[in-house]
């Protein structure tokens, strides 16, 4: 006799008409427009678990996200539901779930599965050192220019060529040149067996073109769904499209609306050709809206009905009446920054919480005038953005010993160890990484050291180093490090940075995301992946957000400012010319509008300060049906 684990689930109770229909019908083919404050989250969560009450096995299903901390949110909410953990059951982004079937399948691909992931800001080290040694070190842009190229170029499935010469025509002449970086990172890459972020789905992708391979993760995927659809690229929709072939079981959710991250390879015609893609496939449209007031959903969707290329939808509020949406004409960018900064304290004085209140923008530039007036009336806020927790470089220094202790040729790694050690200078360091090359493993190291010239002072605390990184695998993570920390780091930070105290503190919640860890290569490899930063910690204080909207999406506030809706502002002067490019900065509008819940302001000057010229507002703003917004003049 079968005993059921958890409570029978009463759906009705729990989801809307529209939602529950898709819970129960979403089998096949399904695109699920889900527009912005609908319940997508809801929807993907409820149908997880109704699979699972079904009988469908949780290995079976697989619920991908683009990030980590939407992937954590709904499987706890699976969790909830269920009373307990479907064991099994996959979820996370699309690296994150590329990382664990290469460490399963990698081999049948000639993968070694015991890679090490490096970031953004290891790729850009191995980038800047392979440029210099073309002798052309001048005629390059930063690296970071250099791996953007070849990124965009993965993940839009172009080659170099056609990418820098559509994205990037300045930097034609140097198209060459960069194939020849770009073939020689690849073989850097290769030799020290790493892996950077693109690669684990480029990766991904040749599992799946692996016939039996593919056969294996195929079959094993029943069930596939994947939330923020329109948001992927085309790199990523070859991947799910292989994964769907077997069951064709694929439930994708998205709003083209919200489609903003062109700039990153994604593109809209993932979710507007999924149709053709698939002709069988079912459309639901999720349009009732929980977030807003019906006043600033007209506005929205007044604003996106301007768009071409879309599934025409309107959202409709089950909120109560509110006030209209307010457009404020100021002469300047520092009035227009005095109006915002004044009206925050003033609703903060009529008892609005710091953080209910969100500032908005198309560029981080704009947001500077406000910051100084902001700065004046003591007003606390935070601008989002920054460096993500884990590229921090004291962060980076102490996962730099387990990942030594896990790929003894990690020379990245190395490198940052030997930044710890006193008495090494650049050849020494030079002549290390060679020995290290020559041999095996990290005993052969240990005998070879005194061999090793021009580092006679600093032998005793390079031993020093390897001594720390072969305890770590006798020690729980948490432990390690701690021990770290008492072998010297801590004395480092103090001489090193002048904000050492909270470095330490990062440190410590470093540990605590550690422990939570069973082993150190799972530890890594999530180390790698983690999108968490110091601004966005669980403690934040009760401020004022700014944010780019493109960083404020899937945010929401009870009171918006978008400031700086100008002319040659917002949109973008570079899509003047282009209605492709038009239609995706008026996407960024919409997405900003519908971050509110009951207030929005949307303010322009009239004065452009750094070309000393009139300037009109946005064009944005001239679309918009006059009768749906208050318009305030403080010219």
């Amino acid at each position: 006799m079968s005993i059921k684990l958890y409570p029978h689930i009463i759906y009705e109770e729990k989801l809307n008409e529209k939602q529950l229909e898709i819970i129960k019908n979403a089998d096949g083919p399904c695109l699920i427009l889900a527009g912005a404050g609908s319940g997508k989250t809801r929807v993907l969560v409820y149908r997880v678990c109704y699979l699972i009450e079904k009988g469908i096995s949780p290995s079976n299903i697989l619920l991908l996200t683009f990030t980590n901390k939407a992937a954590k949110e709904m499987l706890e909410r699976v969790e909830k539901i269920l009373t307990f953990y479907p064991k099994g059951l996959i979820g996370g982004t699309f690296h994150h779930v590329a990382n664990l079937l290469l460490r399963i399948y990698g081999r049948e691909i000639n993968l070694n599965s015991n890679f090490t992931i490096i970031d953004e800001e290891d790729s850009i080290s191995i980038l800047k050192e392979i440029i210099e040694k073309t002798g052309k070190k001048e005629e390059f842009p930063h690296p970071s220019k250099i791996k953007e190229f070849i990124s965009l170029s993965i993940n839009t499935c172009e080659n170099l060529k056609e990418t820098i010469n559509s994205f990037f025509p300045e930097y034609g002449y140097l198209i060459s040149d960069v194939e020849k970086v770009y073939k020689e990172y690849q073989k850097v890459k290769k030799n020290l067996n790493q892996l950077d972020y693109d690669d684990l789905l480029v990766y991904w992708l040749k599992l799946m073109k692996n016939e039996t391979t593919a056969d294996k993760i195929s079959s094993r995927f029943k069930y596939i769904l994947v939330d923020e659809y329109h948001d992927t690229n085309k790199l990523q929709s070859k991947i799910l499209y292989l994964l769907a072939l077997k069951h064709r079981n694929i439930m994708v959710v998205g709003d083209d609306a919200q489609s903003i991250y062109s700039f990153r390879g994604a593109t809209i015609e993932n979710i507007i050709e999924f149709p053709k893609i698939y002709p069988d496939a079912k459309i639901f449209y999720l349009d009732i809206n929980y977030r807003s007031t019906p006043e600033i959903l007209n506005f929205a969707n007044n604003v996106i009905s301007h768009n071409k290329v879309q599934f025409p939808k309107n959202l409709i509020s089950i909120r109560k009446s509110g006030i209209k949406p307010v457009i404020v004409k100021c002469r300047n960018m520092k009035e227009e920054a005095i109006f915002v900064s004044q009206r925050i304290n003033k609703l903060i004085e009529n008892g609005v919480e710091p953080k209910e209140i969100g500032v908005l923008f198309r560029s981080r530039y704009q947001a500077a005038e406000l910051e100084i007036e902001l700065t004046k009336l003591k007003i606390p806020y935070i601008v989002r953005g920054g460096l993500r927790f884990f590229e921090q470089a004291h962060i980076k220094d102490i996962v730099a010993y387990y990942r030594v202790g896990e790929n003894f040729k990690d020379i990245l790694s190395w490198r940052r160890i030997f930044n710890l050690c006193e008495g090494i200078g650049e050849k020494g360091i030079e002549r290390i990484i060679d020995l290290i090359m020559k041999v095996e493993n990290i005993d052969e190291f240990k005998e070879n050291i005194e061999e090793i010239k021009l580092i006679k002072k600093g032998k005793d605390s390079l031993k020093k180093q390897i001594e720390i990184i072969e305890n770590l695998k006798n020690n729980p993570i948490s432990n390690g490090i701690e021990l770290i920390l008492n072998s010297g780091y801590i004395k480092y930070l103090t001489k090193k940075y002048k904000d050492d105290i909270e470095r330490l503190e990062d440190i410590k919640s470093l540990k605590e995301i550690a422990s939570l860890y069973s082993s150190i290569c799972e530890f890594l490899s999530e180390a790698s992946l983690q999108e968490y930063s110091k601004g966005e910690s669980p403690n934040i204080k009760n401020t004022i957000i700014l944010s780019t909207i493109h960083q404020a999406k899937g945010l929401e506030w009870k009171i918006v400012f978008i400031i700086g809706v100008c002319d040659n502002h917002f949109p973008h002067s570079y899509s003047k010319n282009d209605n492709t490019a038009i239609e995706e900065e008026r996407r960024i509008f919409y997405v900003g509008i519908t971050r509110a819940k009951e207030d929005l302001y949307i303010t322009y000057y009239s004065f452009d300060p750094y070309r000393y010229i009139p300037i009109r507002q946005s064009q944005f703003i001239e679309e918009i049906n006059p009768d749906l917004y208050e318009e305030w003049d403080l010219t």
